[in-house]
């Protein structure tokens, strides 16, 4: 027996005008959350920068919150798509590939600064499930950092140990300097701010590797 067509209006299909709603809100999402913050901003004003009905708004997510989750996720997944495409580069020793893994990292969230101030400062303290998501995402990137490491131990480029901590450190450091970044008033350059996390992973990576 045929499936039955998806009804459409004006040649478009129910679920792609749902997905363009989608796509509509999670923009206005990044541009509401960044510019006035998340706690000023309200459904009401959601739907009217993205042109939809509050209707449409609760048939795609819950609530406020469900919004942020899921703009969140966004930012994060293409993150970490970023950065492990970057430290998978063949050919590379530890000192080339920590800045293409730095670069990556920062440039993902500061070429667009809206990105940044979502995903380090408008999620933190928002409620217990969106804490508890951002910690997981914390941790999701050190383990990346985390395999890295125990690669190279692997290939003799440093000494065999447990680099878990050391992992957490260095994504919760850069997360911290990512804030600082978006709160300091006259913030240096990109290239500079890049510079100075990649002296510090250096160093941090190093110093843990003749402990």
């Amino acid at each position: 027996m045929s499936k039955t067509p998806t009804r459409a209006y004006g040649g478009v299909a129910a679920e792609q005008r749902a997905e363009e709603r989608r796509e509509r809100l999670l923009a206005a999402a990044l541009e509401l959350f960044a510019r006035q913050g998340y706690a000023r901003t309200t459904i009401e004003a959601l739907c009217s920068e993205a042109k939809v009905t509050a209707r449409h708004f609760y048939q795609l997510f819950d609530s406020r919150e469900a919004i942020l989750r899921a703009l969140y996720n966004n930012i994060i997944a293409d993150l970490r798509a970023g950065v492990l495409q970057a430290m998978s580069a063949p050919n590379l020793n530890l000192s080339e590939q920590i800045p293409l893994g730095v670069s990556a990292m920062v440039h993902h969230y500061l070429e667009d600064s809206r990105h940044a101030r979502v995903g380090v400062l408008e999620v933190v303290g928002v409620s217990p499930q969106m804490e508890a998501r951002r910690r997981e995402a914390i941790h999701d990137m050190a383990g990346l950092i985390e395999a890295y490491l125990n690669n190279l131990a692997e290939k003799g480029e440093l000494p065999k140990r447990n680099y878990h901590l050391v992992s957490v450190a260095l994504v919760g450091g850069i997360n911290e300097l990512l804030a600082e970044w978006l709160t300091l008033e006259n913030p240096p350059d990109i290239p500079t701010l890049s510079e100075e996390i990649i002296n510090i992973l250096n160093a941090l990576i190093r110093g843990a590797a003749r402990q």
